[in-house]
């Protein structure tokens, strides 16, 4: 029974989530309906414990059940008045998702197929829930780094990060341990079970946000097929039903991304700049989730922005106007939810790394990993055939891809894999990889957005005519 705190704690967060998503979509709204509420369960989450951080610091609310109910009505009603007023005197101009979609009309024995897909993937994410919900906490860095700092900031009601017995790892963004702090408060007590089954969530919102992506530009039946590959990869299945953080990394990753993707390749301005918007506070988000996020991730995200940008200006698909106004909203949103994190993180001291600093880091080559690079992507069955496709495909088909639609998400990949491989070449992370502690994780962040890119492009060859 204690399970049902769950759906009532993600209640007002997944309100306000859908409220700040419908005002940045404005008069063009561009997500489907079900979308929009998967990604305002995501960001709205994140968002409220955000925010529940900042009046925490502030002095203004301890972390208790009612502090945090009462910055989330604090932020709901506010939202809920800016969109009744959007509603009313700025109507939009055109219904979610006008545009035509992709049709399919696929055979007898392909639905078979599929429904017998969907059928036993629905019973290993059940199955694989219900372990999660029923088992306790075993994992080191579930019980040491998430779990325990929720603990001490239910028992202390603040931030103190010096009660934890691992400080290093304090320096993370405390996100996910604040979502189990609001749900233990809720609940009246800790319960493992109800604070771990929130992975299982944003697991399958990784699997939806995927699914919708691809909607937009190909048939049901492929975004159907993206789902499934993703699901299917045995190490991000692992994390998706388990205590970690990297599944909650790599939906926020794919919805920037993603978001900024479909903007760039938009030719509707209106649609273009709604996309842009969302892929925004989707970037600015990243910075709250983990550290490698920022460091890694979100400059790589605003490169891409700019060389967008820089391509459609050539290209007179944008007036500078509008450019200048996409650097505006990515600037505001990147400082508002950017600067408290980086004050706190600067006036207690707190570090720049996964769970180690990264200041004085000596570059050099690391003996060893390659090999193991090697045995953990092709050998080992984390990742089934992911890697191997997407390395033929490059070869074959790599210069042409750069002219299709999906050149951008191509770049990116590129770009995050090759920047993780160099971390792990050419520094002390490289025990993160010899050792295989780390090394997997920074792929399953990127996980869904391979996934997409290998989707689209064996549709591409196999459409081709």
């Amino acid at each position: 029974m204690i399970l049902l705190w769950l759906p009532i704690g993600l209640l007002l967060p997944t309100l306000i989530g859908w409220l700040l998503l419908r005002l940045l979509e404005a008069r063009t709204p561009v997500l489907f309906s079900v979308e929009r509420w998967v990604m305002g369960f995501v960001f709205g989450l994140t968002v409220t414990m955000f925010a529940a951080f900042c009046a925490n610091v502030c002095h203004l609310l301890p972390f208790t059940r009612w502090g945090f109910a009462s910055v989330q009505v604090a932020l709901v009603l506010p939202l809920a008045l800016a969109r009744l007023l959007q509603w009313k005197f700025s109507p939009s101009q055109l219904p979610a998702t006008s545009y035509k979609l992709p049709a399919s009309h696929p055979s007898l024995w392909l639905k078979g197929t599929l429904l017998l897909a969907v059928v036993w993937t629905l019973f290993k994410v059940v199955s694989g829930t219900a372990i999660l919900a029923t088992t306790p906490s075993y994992f080191d860095d579930t019980l040491k780094n998430w779990n325990e700092r929720a603990k001490i900031f239910v028992m202390t009601g603040t931030l103190d990060t010096s009660a934890s017995t691992v400080s290093p790892l304090s320096s993370y963004p405390p996100a996910v341990s604040l979502t189990k702090a609001w749900l233990t408060t809720l609940a009246g007590r800790w319960n493992d079970g109800l604070v771990n089954s929130i992975h299982a969530l944003w697991f399958l919102s990784a699997l939806s946000l995927l699914f919708f992506a691809l909607r937009r530009r190909v048939a049901w039946t492929w975004s159907l097929f993206g789902s499934l590959l993703l699901s299917s990869l045995p190490l991000y299945f692992f994390h998706g039903v388990n205590a970690y953080a990297d599944v909650f990394v790599s939906v926020h990753l794919f919805a920037a991304v993603s978001l900024l993707w479909s903007g760039l390749i938009e030719k509707d301005n209106a649609q273009r700049s709604s996309f842009l918007r969302l892929s925004a506070l989707a970037s600015a988000l990243l910075i709250f989730t983990k550290n490698e996020a920022l460091l890694l991730h979100l400059p790589l995200v605003l490169a891409l922005l700019v060389a967008g940008l820089f391509s459609l200006r050539r290209s007179r698909g944008l007036s500078n106007r509008e450019a200048a106004k996409t650097l505006l909203w990515f600037a505001g949103w990147i400082l508002a939810i950017g600067l408290p994190w980086l004050i706190f993180k600067w006036v207690h001291g707190l570090t720049f790394g996964n769970a180690k600093a990264v200041s004085g880091i000596v570059i050099g080559w690391q003996p060893g990993v390659l090999w193991t690079l090697g045995v953990n992507i092709f050998f080992e069955g984390n990742w089934h055939l992911l890697f191997p496709v997407l390395l033929l495909l490059l070869i074959t088909r790599g210069r042409s891809a750069l002219k299709s639609s999906f050149a951008p998400l191509l770049l990116f990949v590129i770009a995050a894999l090759a920047l993780q491989l160099l971390l792990f070449l050419f520094t002390p992370l490289s025990v993160e990889a010899i050792r295989q502690t780390g090394i997997g994780r920074g792929f399953v962040q990127l996980a869904p957005l391979m996934v997409i890119l290998v989707t689209l492009w064996v549709r591409e060859i196999f459409t081709e005519e």
